[in-house]
Formats: structure tokens, C-alpha cells, sequence
């Protein structure tokens, strides 16, 4: 099999922010009346990846950067939310995992601030009401979809515990029962353990927990993944490709049941990996390693699930090591058990 659009897929890691549609964003630009971008060739050349390309981890985390201006009112974050669902339906996903950044989002909502004035910083219900409509957005096209979608909040390393709070205080919002997980990512240069509480708030509520650690060649690696484990309490690893570095800790996280969300163009681009034949993701496999093959954000990366495990499946994984990924995924998913047994049916027929 070359072509996997017809393998019913899990995606536990694809970000709102990286799953937006250039079009539907320019239209956006456009109506707003923005000056972010000259037109829309200069507006994709700044939040895409060229296809072949490796511009290294911090020129990726650029990309966000030229997102970065009004889209409008809850109207329109209901629309990215529910384009992103499309998207993903479309290329044969069957449950979903939609992390987002509601500070982001309710920003995106915000009149652009005069010159020289810095944006306000959006309050606790701003955020709630951008989590809302993206729920809504979500929830409403996953119906139509006959899909599922689960809703993890993201938190940025680099903004610092101010700026991140409001999204925390959602835990305590109506909203918040909607809510999987919190989800830690950015940049591995700035520091982790401050969301330590955070994340224990969440975790004693009986959510789960995601950290991106392990992804950033320049950084600490496999050290960041046994922090995001034991210092964070993380029972899902954001990438964590360099893991592979530390056969102890390798050990640890098929000990205790950690699963990888591993996305190899995405590793590839970020300079994670060399190249796509050299990501560890087989190594893992042949380890016992719960790893899971993931778009992480394919508008920005020009990539789709489907092409995501062709190229696994090219560089060495057979047919069914990457529906045992798929299997993988249910395993740790955000998920209820009826819905859990309908996905492993649809992977595993007449069982």
C-alpha cells in the first residue's frame, strides 16, 4: 500500500495553528484590512515550508510568526476549527486530536493595537470564548464527518506563565470539561519546570498531559524528554525523537507506557533528523516503544497523515508497522471506550 487515504487514521498531534488553510487566512488579511503581508505569494512564502527544504527548528517556529494578525470575531475561529476537522476527514483521519493555543486565538480577535503600543494581553474570558468557538467549529464539522476530536490546550515555553495563564484558568471553566489535555510547547531554550503547577493542576483533575521535548537538535534531547516525564508528569511525549539517544531512558518510556507523538517531515524540517530514512521512528518500534506517526502542522509543513505514513512505509516500516502505529495511537488516545472500539473495528476488521 502507497497510498493511505483509505486507512481509517489517528492524529494525536496537529496544530490548530499549523493547520490553517493560506487561503482562507488571506481572506482574512484581506477583510481585516491587515499590512502583515504584501500579497498572498510573500504572506505563504513566510508561514510554509518549501517542499525538500530543512530550515532547522527556530526558523520553523518562525513560520507562526507571519500568522500573527486579526482574523476577526468568534465567527471566523469557528471556521479555521471546523476547516481544520474538514482537512483532516478528507485524508481518511477518523479521530482527531486539535491542540490549540486560546491565547493565540483570542489575540486573533483583538483590533491590532496603534503603532509602537504593545497588543493587550488577552483575560481569562477572551480566552474562553475563543476555546468555545473553536470547540464549536470543531465539534459541528466532526459531526458531519462521522469523525471524533479531542481538544488540547497548548501553552507556550517561550511567553512565560503570565501570558500562558489565562489558557491554564480554562481548567476551571465551563469550557474546561471540554479539554483533554494541556499540552507544553515552543522552543526547548527556555524553561519547563516553571508550568510544573500548572500541569499538576490539570493532572490532579484528571486530564492528561503532552509535552514537545526532545525535538530541538541544539537543545538537551533526551534529557528534556526525562524532565518532561518526571519533573512535568507527561504521559505523552510531544516528538521526543531524540530519545533514541539514551537507551535508559528508552527503556523508561516503554516501562511506563509513554507514547511518542512522532511526525517525520515535521522532525525532518525542524533539523530533529537528518532525513526522513534516518528518523528513529522503526528503531522505536523494534524497542516497544508506543510511537505514533502524527502531521504536527501540515498547512505549514505541506504534508498530509497519508503522505506521513507513505513515507514512513518508503523509508523501511512495513504495511503493518504503521497500522500498529494507528493501534498505538487508540491505545493512548484522548478517547472514550465506545468510540475507541468503533476506530479498532475500522482497523481491525472482524474482530
Amino acid at each position: 500500500m502507497t497510498d493511505f487515504r483509505a486507512l481509517p487514521k489517528i492524529d494525536l498531534h496537529r496544530h490548530l495553528e499549523g493547520s490553517l488553510r493560506p487561503e482562507t487566512l488571506w481572506r482574512f488579511h484581506q477583510q481585516q484590512k491587515q499590512s502583515a503581508h504584501a500579497n498572498y505569494d510573500a504572506f505563504v512564502a513566510a508561514t510554509t515550508i518549501a517542499p525538500g527544504a530543512t530550515p532547522g527548528f527556530r526558523a520553523f517556529l518562525a513560520c507562526f510568526n507571519g500568522l500573527r494578525f486579526r482574523y476577526g470575531g468568534t465567527e471566523e475561529i469557528e471556521q479555521i476549527a471546523a476547516e481544520a476537522v474538514a482537512d483532516a476527514a478528507d485524508d481518511g483521519v477518523v479521530h482527531l486530536e486539535l491542540r490549540f493555543s486560546p491565547v493565540f486565538c483570542a489575540w486573533r480577535m483583538l483590533p491590532p493595537p496603534p503603532p509602537g503600543v504593545f497588543a493587550p494581553l488577552p483575560d481569562a474570558k477572551s480566552a474562553a470564548t475563543a476555546a468555545e468557538a473553536v470547540v464549536r467549529g470543531a465539534r459541528r464539522e466532526a459531526a458531519s464527518r462521522g469523525v471524533s476530536v479531542a481538544f488540547i490546550v497548548t501553552l507556550g515555553r517561550f511567553a512565560g506563565l503570565d501570558v500562558n495563564r489565562p489558557a491554564v484558568d480554562l481548567l476551571t471553566d465551563a469550557v474546561g470539561n471540554d479539554l483533554a489535555a494541556p499540552h507544553l510547547t515552543g522552543d526547548e531554550a527556555f524553561p519547563a519546570r516553571e508550568f510544573t503547577p500548572f500541569f499538576k493542576r490539570w493532572k490532579d483533575a484528571g486530564k492528561g498531559v503532552t509535552i514537545h521535548a526532545g525535538e530541538d537538535a541544539a537543545g538537551l534531547g533526551a534529557d528534556n524528554v526525562r524532565e518532561a516525564v518526571e519533573v512535568l508528569g507527561a504521559d505523552r511525549i510531544g516528538h521526543g525523537v531524540r530519545a533514541i539517544e539514551d537507551p535508559a531512558l528508552v527503556e523508561m518510556l516503554v516501562r511506563n507506557k509513554i507514547a511518542l507523538e512522532l511526525c517525520p517531515t515535521s522532525n525532518v524540517q525542524t533539523g530533529a533528523v537528518p532525513s526522513l530514512c534516518e528518523h528513529p521512528l522503526k528503531k522505536f518500534l523494534d524497542a516497544d516503544v508506543c510511537a505514533t506517526i502524527n502531521s504536527d502542522d501540515p498547512a505549514i509543513s505541506r504534508v498530509t497523515l497519508s503522505g506521513e505514513c507513505s513515507a514512513a512505509m518508503e523509508c523501511g516500516l512495513s504495511e503493518d508497522e504503521v497500522v500498529l502505529c494507528q493501534l498505538s495511537a487508540l491505545t493512548c488516545a484522548y478517547i472514550d471506550d465506545l468510540r475507541a472500539s468503533e476506530i479498532y473495528h475500522l482497523l481491525v476488521p472482524g474482530n
